[in-house]
């Protein structure tokens, strides 16, 4: 970083130490604001060049982690922001920022602010970026593999929303040809093998998925990557209870809790109490579900805070439980704390806000005709 003379050495150093470093400053939230601060102070004083490319690339990925554990759409816009100016700095350069992780960021980042705002336009731009990279990237290289990965869960996503059967059916085909792209060996095999999965589950081809889980969980085992392991056994535990195999899916389920709390996932765990909270609930069992299901909400409060999506989602389960068993009294507020924040969150007209609204207005409704039926 000899180029930055308008910076002190002490904080051109450091910022050397955060970009060379292979495991990323996130052993803790302080130390990721940390190095954003450095890194936005050293990019102000960095002209046009590749140091400038790694800066942008690597402020815009440390942005996209932070908004995932504070759902902040400020730090997403500013992680777009970010790496739409690195793929721009890359091109003028004379490199391609699919030969990175530029372009695959930046599609994460879009499809995370879609899930906050609802808006396909970022889905759509997310679907055009995957689509320049694999036009630009020749088959049998690793890159291609994740861009064409990259670009099929976006389509996936896109066809939950829209409905769009081409969607989904391109989804499946990019996977495929994801999966052929990749040596069986190679250690990224697993995550696009559970990509895969996902989409064949999306189109009801469930035997296939399960196989395909298999294979993932095989990869996943034989590179030692126990998180890789723990996902594949819960997106497997999903596809055996939608075929009705709830005895397999629990016993995979808790497979999966197990290697969750052995590493000391504690997001991971929580996604495999909820699921496994959904088994039981499938099969009448709320004695089982509903205590997974409370758990599930106080540990995703701690760990993501109250007005996280996904504890939003976890609240309305909670309630959905509690509905079932007839409790109204204590499905109501919960359903409107979840429908609270699913408008300060995503706004009065999100469908996810809608379907929270829907859910308050059935319950309440259900309340007063067995009250007067009672009456």
């Amino acid at each position: 970083m000899d180029e930055l003379t308008d910076i002190d050495p002490a904080t051109a150093e450091r910022a050397r130490e955060i970009l060379e470093s292979a495991e990323g400053p996130f052993s803790s939230s302080e130390d990721t604001d940390k190095a954003i601060e450095i890194l936005t102070k050293v990019l102000s004083a960095t002209p046009s060049s590749t140091l400038r490319s790694t800066i942008l690339s690597n402020l815009g990925m440390m942005l996209l982690v932070r908004s995932q554990h504070t759902s902040s759409v400020a730090d997403l816009d500013a992680s777009i922001a970010y790496l739409r100016e690195a793929q721009q700095t890359q091109k003028t350069l004379g490199g391609h920022p699919a030969l990175s992780a530029t372009i695959p960021n930046l599609m994460s980042a879009l499809r995370a602010r879609y899930e906050h705002s609802g808006d396909l336009e970022d889905l759509d731009e997310a679907v055009r970026w995957g689509r320049d990279a694999i036009l630009w990237l020749p088959a049998g290289i690793p890159q291609r593999a994740m861009a064409l990965t990259s670009l099929s869960s976006t389509l996936k996503i896109r066809f939950e929303r829209s409905g769009n059967a081409g969607d989904l059916s391109e989804a499946v085909e990019l996977g495929r040809q994801a999966a052929v792209d990749l040596p069986v060996s190679h250690p990224r095999m697993g995550p696009v093998l559970s990509n895969l999965g996902s989409a064949l589950m999306a189109a009801e081809k469930t035997d296939e998925a399960i196989f395909t889980y298999r294979r993932a969980l095989e990869n996943f085992h034989a590179t030692g990557d126990r998180h890789g392991e723990a996902r594949a056994l819960t997106n497997l535990a999903g596809a055996l209870s939608r075929t009705g195999r709830s005895d397999e899916a629990i016993t995979t389920y808790r497979s999966a809790l197990g290697i969750f709390r052995a590493v000391g996932d504690g997001y991971g765990e929580t996604r495999v109490k909820n699921n496994l909270a959904g088994v039981y609930r499938a099969a009448g069992d709320l004695e089982r579900a509903i205590p997974l299901y409370e758990t599930t909400l106080t540990d995703r409060e701690a760990l993501l805070g109250p007005d996280h999506p996904i504890t939003l989602a976890s609240r309305t389960n909670l309630a959905q439980a509690y509905e079932v068993a007839g409790d109204y009294g204590r499905a109501i507020p919960l359903y409107e704390a979840a429908l609270t924040g699913h408008e300060r969150i995503l706004g009065p007209d999100h469908p996810t806000t809608r379907a929270s609204r829907a859910n308050l207005t059935r319950a309440l409704r259900r309340w007063s005709e067995e009250a007067d039926a009672e009456g």
